[in-house]
């Protein structure tokens, strides 16, 4: 196990417009604003579709699993929550790390790690605490071949 502990420095509200992209948005707003230690609290809203992955089993891969075929439904579907990590690029530019769930008009649920290509039909309301003492970093794991976190106190 890999951790660090630090503290809530400050807490920022957002609301993503229509036809923006919230990846794209989060990730201008966190650089825009110097945040690249932070989580996501809570996120919710709808979308003129979705899009995003799931694990995959890839044979001959270290760790055996990636991400690598976009999954998604075309249609207006709800964003239920999103949730995610703000972690620290090595040039201090912010790494959003984001997963959401949905659901269509049917109730039907999907979810998984979210990508580019995700537009706001009528808002995206979204929390991120930003933190201190704290440095969230991703790096390649030697086994599984995928970024993860590595968090380590600020000193």
């Amino acid at each position: 196990m890999k951790y660090a502990a630090g503290a809530i420095k400050r807490v920022h509200v957002l609301r993503i417009e229509p036809g923006e992209d919230v990846l794209i948005s989060i990730q201008k707003y966190c650089d825009e604003h110097k945040i690249s230690n932070g989580v996501i609290l809570s996120g919710i809203g709808s979308l003129d579709g979705c899009t995003f992955f799931d694990p995959q089993e890839m044979p001959g891969k270290p760790g055996l699993y990636g991400y690598v075929t976009p999954l998604g439904r075309p249609t207006p579907i709800e964003l239920v929550g999103l949730n995610g990590i703000i972690c620290s690029e090595p040039d201090g530019a912010a790494a959003p790390h984001i997963h959401a769930s949905f659901a269509d008009a049917e109730g039907n649920e999907y979810g998984g790690h979210l990508k580019e290509g995700n537009h706001v039909l009528v808002t995206v309301e979204l929390v991120i605490a930003e933190l201190e003492g704290v440095r969230m970093s991703r790096k390649l794991d030697p086994v599984k071949a995928v970024p993860v976190l590595f968090p380590e106190e600020e000193r």
